[in-house]
């Protein structure tokens, strides 16, 4: 069986081991340090018997294997130029107020002791170290800012060559054919563009002729109605007690069948419903009144258009017009 141990290692292995080699190597059992690359025993086989340095970004079992574990993490870096007036900090002015020199007449004197000239050199040395630091902080940042700027620049005047940089050749060599037809996306103004803008202009003429209309019908029944509104609390008062009377609806007389009327429905009717629309339509009721007062109330509705188109504005309604001469009726029997 071949021997696992390195050829270096062989050589080496004819001597006796002494007493005091073993005893090291019995104290690494014990030991929790790793033990030294040279001290390894790495067969030819394995990958490691020959040291092949790995490229930057290897991604083998090799090279993750070889990354060792960062412990910690390095703190955040303090912004000593973070202010507006940090252009001012590496200036002598602001280093004698930073760090001043002592004036007091004792420390003008020759130190006392070996303990005061250790102190005045200690602050001496605190001062210069503040000193270049400052300094050099600041033209570390002038040195990063420039280059940020410099880099900031040269991508910006890449990006702006490629792209305005002309078309390759071997993307128009490889470019498929398109018909120039396809190509023309100019779009062209409409011939008939002032026909359709004199017909458009009719249209909204109409439209807006015809809300004026509606907007002087909607004025006009207004005005019709407004001599029923209630502008003060007398005729507030008055219709409320009207109303609102006990006898209100005995006070109406009786309805169209001969019966006394009791409620809003035997007053004003009922609702029509969609079933007496149709019927009404084709002329076709379950009452024989309704059949024969519908010609009669068609005509006088007719009549009732045919005067507001002609005079140019709004009547009353047929049934305001009936409650006005019954009303009136009832006030004055003689009439």
């Amino acid at each position: 069986m071949a021997s696992l141990i390195p050829r270096a290692a062989r050589i080496g292995s004819t001597a006796t081991p002494s007493p005091s080699t073993t005893t090291p190597a019995l104290a690494r059992l014990f030991s929790s340090t790793p033990t030294a690359p040279a001290q390894q025993r790495i067969p030819p086989e394995s990958p490691l018997f020959i040291n092949v340095p790995n490229p930057p970004q290897d991604q083998s079992i090799e090279a993750k294997r070889e990354l060792k574990r960062v412990r910690g993490f390095v703190p955040v870096p303090r912004r000593v130029f973070a202010h507006r007036d940090s252009h001012e900090k590496p200036t002598e002015q602001w280093l004698s107020r930073a760090a001043p020199l002592p004036t007091s007449a004792k420390s003008q004197a020759e130190p006392g002791s070996h303990i005061e000239a250790w102190r005045r050199k200690m602050a001496v040395s605190r001062r210069e170290n503040m000193r270049s630091g400052v300094q050099n902080l600041w033209a570390r940042k002038r040195l990063l800012d420039s280059k940020r700027l410099a880099a900031r620049t040269a991508k910006l005047a890449a990006n702006k060559a490629a792209a305005n940089a002309p078309e390759r050749d071997d993307e128009r060599l490889t470019r498929g054919s398109i018909n120039a037809g396809t190509l023309q996306t100019t779009v062209l103004p409409d011939p008939e563009r002032f026909t359709s803008a004199l017909a458009s202009a009719q249209r909204t003429a109409a439209i807006m002729a015809t809300k004026s209309e509606a907007r002087r019908d909607a004025i006009q029944t207004l005005y019709m109605n407004a001599r029923s509104f209630i502008v003060n609390e007398a005729e507030l008062e008055a219709t409320v007690n009207r109303e609102f009377a006990d006898n209100h609806f005995e006070s109406k007389g009786n309805s169209s069948a001969g019966y006394a009327i009791q409620n809003i429905w035997d007053l004003e009717e009922a609702p029509m419903s969609v079933e007496n629309m149709m019927k009404e339509l084709q002329n076709n009721h379950d009452n024989l009144i309704q059949d024969m007062t519908t010609d009669a109330t068609r005509t006088t509705r007719r009549q009732k258009q045919v005067a507001e188109e002609l005079t140019g504005g709004k009547m009353d309604d047929i049934r305001q017009q009936m409650h006005d001469n019954t009303t009136s009726k009832q006030s004055n029997p003689a009439i």
